[in-house]
């Protein structure tokens, strides 16, 4: 066994220990799960699940942020659903939609932007809408995009393409993103938004770690998060045997982590009030697990983002 083999094991008990000791609570929303099937205004019928938390006179009550996650390349929603309601249990309302087809190349990419950007305004209508069950129960001024593998690079574009139709996105987060060389001529025109790359060690299904060149592009600075000894199927919960042969065997831990990430990333970015017994930050944990080893910020893009670091201090205890 080879050192750095070694330093891995040591690095993945340490995480596991602390993981077990983050997800301590006293009360969590309950959540309500709504599964459908939707057309969007291009005509695509969409099969979705929409993971709402229930309110309770102990807990912060609505309006809460939304986010969109989206999955990749040849998946479907349900391989974020664990994701999706781990979040909806902190007080984040969680649209997983499927994507059309990604076969058909640039049409179809353009597809699903589109259709990103549709969700978004679904959720938003649903909610001011007097008839909806929705009706007050999103913020629809902390709205959040997130996506895997090319889901990143859907998630991308729409919000560019939402800042360009003023339809805002407060928040992005990528999952080891996989971004077309289309996207990457896009990246410059992205305007500064709290933002997060979180990504996989290297690998034929991140093509060799690309989204590295789109953090390159972009005209405000943000870090790459690389998860020690992640697969690229880890940002997905749960994942599937096909993705293990592909890309290599999941671990639970790694998949932990990105949902442990994820959500702080929005917690913080989207004003969350925490209702977990010992609160943190996105900013500790990175810090804690760089400190033992389990993520790397890379030299090269670790720089401070003022849209994310340099945040009002908000009181995220309950």
């Amino acid at each position: 066994m080879t050192l750095k083999h070694i330093l891995r094991i040591q690095a993945l008990f340490l995480t596991t220990s602390l993981l077990s000791q983050a997800i301590a609570w006293a009360d969590l929303y309950e959540v309500r799960v709504e599964r459908g099937t939707r057309e969007t205004s291009l005509g695509d019928s969409i099969a979705y699940s929409l993971f709402v938390p229930v309110s309770r006179p102990t807990l912060p009550p609505p309006p809460w942020p939304a986010v969109v996650l989206t999955h990749g390349f040849g998946r479907t929603h349900k391989y974020h659903s664990r994701n999706a309601y781990y979040m909806a249990m902190r007080g984040i309302v969680v649209l997983t939609p499927d994507m059309t087809s990604l076969t058909l190349g640039r049409r179809a990419q353009v597809r699903n932007v589109s259709n990103t950007v549709d969700h978004l305004g679904w959720l938003k209508n649903r909610s001011e809408d007097d008839q909806e069950g929705l009706k007050g129960l999103i913020d629809t001024e902390r709205l959040g995009l997130a996506g895997h593998s090319a889901g990143g690079a859907i998630s991308f574009e729409a919000t560019l393409k939402g800042q360009e139709q003023g339809i805002p996105v407060a928040a992005l987060c990528l999952l080891d993103a996989v971004p077309w060389d289309r996207t990457l001529g896009k990246a410059s025109s992205l305007k500064p938004l709290v933002f997060a790359s979180l990504r996989s060690e290297e690998s034929p299904c991140n093509f060799q770690g690309k989204v590295t060149v789109l953090l390159d592009r972009l005209t405000f600075p943000t870090e790459d998060v690389q998860i020690v000894g992640a697969k690229h199927c880890d940002a997905e919960n749960p994942t599937s045997a096909a993705c293990w042969l592909l890309c290599g065997r999941s671990s639970k831990e790694q998949q932990r982590l990105y949902q442990r990430l994820m959500y702080l990333f929005f917690q913080d970015a989207l004003g969350v009030v925490s209702i977990e017994e010992e609160p943190e930050t996105y900013q500790s944990f990175l810090e804690t697990l760089e400190s033992r080893g389990a993520l790397l910020r890379l030299p090269q893009h670790q720089k401070r983002c003022p849209s994310v670091h340099n945040l009002p201090s908000r009181d995220t205890r309950k």
